[in-house]
């Protein structure tokens, strides 16, 4: 059964002009509706503000606005009167041929499915408390919105009894008005709605979103544009376009601007911008006129795509293709060194021989052992070199960690020398070995080492490097440096890809993500601790393999 929305119009005054209302007072009447229902109301409203207009100007007549359903909810039919409507009415809205016919329809017109057509009126209102119940007639008129009926206003009175002047200028004249009325109040209510549901869409979407004014001031700033960037989105409105954009940008986002203006064809452009957080972000835009009513271009809409993190892939692959072609580099330069140093390496244990059995000076044997032990180191050097920078195609083995260690200590000893820190061992003996793949654990603690020197203070850097067992079936691996610390919103990202700690240009981001892989595919973990201003702490625990 349908719902009704249903308002019963206290009666009013009994009082009545002889042969009905004047036309000025049918005009001041309605028009004093009209005024209560301009501005944000519901139908609900609108059907009572007519209902109680009429009942004024007519007191002895009974009056009844209603809705058609569906027109906001397909089961609700709203409705408002002066007595109660009989109950056999109450769930459906009927109007006769001449209601149509008043509106100005054709006489074949036919009304609405959810309205009843009759060729006569049938009364629907019940006398109130204490009136006499009298056959009664009535007439109706259609609402109407173009030429489409929205509703019915009728009007019933004792039968045989002279109908009211005017009342049906009235009547034609209070629907005509409840129908713009409605009208004006659904499209103000799907205006707002429309509003709000794009103020909504630019909270939320999650792209950045601008519209300029065609002064270049900014208009609307989307959500998304005000959390890439960490801007004030309130600061933003008013400001003119080509202060977000650096001095060497502005005359091509101008040019861009200009030609979205003629309605000429922009190419998407970047715009450089501080990032929430640091650094800059990298947003793409495309622009497009925004036309008014008349056609005319108002403003452009530029709608944006972060490409922030794109671009910093790109930049960090042809960054890794730099490090694979030094790799190569690395190998060939290697080769080169390590023919004439092995010349050095046998040469030189030749003549320390020689020298021992002729009985030389003890100051030339000490510069011959000194040449010897500089060969040894460049050879090492070398070593670990080629470890570093080929791509491991070793299988795991039985691997010391220790030695492991003190090889990468080597391979960073110019970064300890740079770095001014004092290296402290703390390795334990005796420990049991772990599987691994030599040069990729190489590659860890050369990557854990140089960052601890990197963290170091300019003076008094310590960089602490330990060993111990761990457990019963485990070995666990110490880097501690005494440096500035890691705060708690970055250490939680530190294994990211791409993010570094360091200044830009100073760090790929890479360093502490590979490792952290690497230590998983040795079945391990990896944790950091540090305390801002004290010291950063760097445990890797590793299966060890019992004797």
């Amino acid at each position: 059964m349908s719902g009704v929305k249903s308002i019963i119009s206290p009666r009013q005054g009994r009082s009545r002009h002889a042969g009905g209302p004047t036309l000025p007072n049918v005009l001041a009447s309605l028009t004093q509706a009209q005024r209560e229902t301009d501005g944000p109301t519901t139908d609900e409203n609108i059907v009572r503000a007519y209902v109680h207009a009429l009942e004024r100007l007519y007191p002895t007549v009974r009056f009844a606005m209603r809705l058609s359903h569906g027109l906001v909810d397909p089961n609700v039919i709203v409705q408002a009167a002066t007595h109660h409507i009989h109950h056999d009415a109450l769930h459906e809205v009927s109007i006769t041929e001449a209601g149509l016919v008043r509106a100005g329809f054709s006489e074949t017109a036919e009304p609405p499915p959810a309205m009843v057509l009759r060729r006569t009126y049938e009364p629907i209102l019940v006398p109130g408390p204490g009136e006499e119940l009298v056959p009664a007639d009535g007439l109706d008129v259609a609402l109407t919105r173009a030429g489409e009926v929205l509703g019915v206003l009728a009007a019933e009175f004792e039968r045989g009894a002279e109908v009211p002047s005017r009342l049906e200028d009235a009547l034609l004249l209070a629907a005509t008005q409840a129908s713009a009325a409605i009208e004006s109040g659904r499209l103000r209510r799907e205006s707002l709605h429309l509003r709000d549901y794009l103020e909504k869409l630019l909270e939320h979407a999650n792209i950045p979103v601008l519209v300029i004014g065609r002064d270049r001031n900014i208009r609307v700033v989307s959500g998304a544009f005000g959390r890439i960037t960490g801007l004030d989105r309130a600061e933003l409105i008013s400001k003119d376009l080509l202060q977000l954009a650096a001095q060497n940008e502005r005359v091509r986002i101008l040019s861009a601007f200009v030609n979205a203006l003629r309605g000429g064809d922009v190419p998407p452009f970047e715009l450089r911008l501080p990032k929430a957080g640091g650094g800059n972000a990298r947003l793409q835009f495309t622009l497009a006129p925004i036309l008014d009513s008349e056609g005319t271009v108002a403003g452009v809409i530029a709608i944006g795509q972060d490409r922030t993190e794109v671009r910093e892939l790109e930049g960090q692959v042809i960054h890794a293709e730099k490090l694979a072609t030094l790799g190569q580099l690395a190998a060939g330069i290697v080769h080169e060194i390590n023919n004439p140093l092995t010349s050095i390496s046998v040469y030189g244990e030749y003549l320390m021989s020689k020298l021992s059995r002729s009985g030389a000076e003890q100051s030339d044997l000490k510069r011959m052992e000194r040449i010897l032990r500089s060969s040894d180191r460049i050879m090492s050097f070398t070593r670990n070199l080629l470890t570093y920078a080929r791509p491991s195609k070793e299988e795991a083995q039985p691997i010391s960690v220790n030695a492991v260690i003190a090889e990468a200590e080597v391979f960073c000893d110019h970064s300890i020398r740079e770095a001014n820190v004092t290296v402290v061992r703390n390795y334990a003996e005796n420990l049991p070995n772990v599987k691994a793949v030599h040069g990729q654990l190489h590659q860890v603690f050369v990557n854990l080492i140089t960052n601890a020197c990197n963290a170091a203070p300019a003076e008094g850097g310590r960089v602490q490097l330990s060993t111990r067992l761990y457990g019963n079936d485990q070995i666990q691996i110490e880097v501690q440096d005494n440096g500035v610390g890691i705060g708690p919103a970055e250490l939680s990202r530190v294994f990211e890809p791409f993010f570094s700690t360091r200044r830009k240009g100073k760090g790929t981001g890479l360093g502490l993500s590979i490792v952290k892989n690497i230590i998983e595919e040795h079945r391990g973990s990896i944790e950091i601790e540090s305390e801002v201003g004290q010291h950063t702490r760097v445990l890797v625990t590793l299966p060890s393999l019992r004797p």
